[in-house]
């Protein structure tokens, strides 16, 4: 069965030609969680979710240009013989601006507008429309009847709350990664949460105060811009490092994608 992870971001290569996105995803998070690797790790734009045309879910169509998912899918299902997707997203910025953030809604959304494409190949489409019903006639949207299967033609939903770097979001993993284990470090952030929303600022800012710091250290001869400009490798960075290894496990993106290697495992 050939699995594709689709998630945000960008398809950006390193200088021995090796796809970052597959890296950070492949060989990095899934690797470390145990989950059924992917066969390619392919990079979209939220604005392509929240481009997809809904009925129901109260989420206003995007104004974006970016093309909508259903259409990416079904291109990426043809080019690449995909038999199933996993598709990440983070909860910020949020698909609607005046609904306020609710990852019930958003994943709801996701799978109504999947339901209603005319582009996606049949099963796929079957399958989120099954999904959707089923998510619609809960009672509380935590009640679910059961682990959604990796299977052909599924589409498995994983909207990270609030968003992805929130797994970085460990104030003695990121010194230790950033060989400042008991070192004061001048500059250094605070707001270490994993609810907070400005995660990418805090870690932005811990690795500046890093560089400034240690700045002869190999790793700033190696990823030479800070990590607003260069957030795959950065994250590959850290994940390597081995530090993070316990907060990803526990966080809500290493739980799903765990769940959903237990079903693969039962069902093998």
């Amino acid at each position: 069965m050939r699995l594709a992870y689709v998630v945000e971001g960008s398809q950006v290569f390193d200088h021995r030609g090796r796809e970052l996105l597959n890296v950070l995803w492949r060989e990095e998070i899934a690797a470390k969680v145990g989950h059924l690797s992917p066969q390619i790790v392919l990079g979209i734009n939220k604005g392509s979710i929240a481009s997809m045309r809904l009925a129901q879910t109260a989420l206003k169509r995007t104004t974006s240009i970016a093309e909508p998912l259903d259409l990416i899918l079904e291109r990426f299902r043809v080019n690449h013989n995909i038999d199933c997707f996993v598709v990440v997203w983070d909860l910020l910025p949020p698909w609607d601006r005046d609904a306020g953030l609710c990852r019930w809604t958003e994943t709801l959304g996701f799978y109504e507008g999947l339901s209603l494409s005319g582009s996606l190949d049949g099963a796929f489409r079957e399958c989120a429309g099954r999904r959707y019903l089923e998510m619609r006639g809960r009672q509380e949207p935590g009640l679910r009847g059961s682990i959604p299967r990796l299977e052909r033609g599924a589409i498995i939903a994983v909207c990270v709350e609030p968003l992805f770097e929130s797994v970085f979001m460990d104030q003695g993993a990121m010194k230790a990664c950033l060989g400042l284990r008991n070192i004061r470090v001048k500059g250094w952030p605070r707001g270490w949460s994993q609810d907070n929303r400005n995660a990418c600022g805090v870690i932005a800012d811990a690795v500046d105060a890093a560089r400034e710091t240690r700045p002869r250290d190999a790793v700033y001869r190696k990823i030479r811009d800070g990590y607003e400009t260069l957030k795959t490798e950065w994250g590959i960075h850290f994940l390597k490092s081995g530090c993070f290894d316990q907060t990803l496990g526990a966080h809500q993106l290493g739980r799903r994608l765990g769940e959903l290697r237990a079903v693969v495992i039962q069902g093998a």
